[in-house]
């Protein structure tokens, strides 16, 4: 599966320090290979659930997270950061 960046999570990416961006693609790595891994704690964002597809989250430190939509072909990454990244 494919993923397809948005800008705004470009944008996000850049204002990271390296070793959190090396993270973060890290954890999209392993999301490809198993969504369900404990560490990543995929789940849906409430406040976004009515969309479709929903806003799905995972994490990627204990306070920077990416949230994401899960199309057919591809996985369509929203943004990434601290809590405040909702909408």
């Amino acid at each position: 599966m494919d993923l397809v960046p948005s800008l705004r999570f470009e944008k996000s990416m850049r204002r990271l320090d390296r070793k959190t961006r090396e993270l973060v693609y890290k954890k999209l790595e392993l999301f490809l290979h198993n969504k369900m891994h404990p560490s990543l704690r995929y789940k849906t964002v409430q406040a976004l659930k009515h969309l479709r597809p929903p806003v799905k989250e995972i994490s990627i430190t204990m306070s920077i997270r990416v949230t994401l939509q899960e199309f057919e072909d591809h996985v369509y990454l929203r943004n990434v950061g601290g809590h405040d990244i909702l909408p």
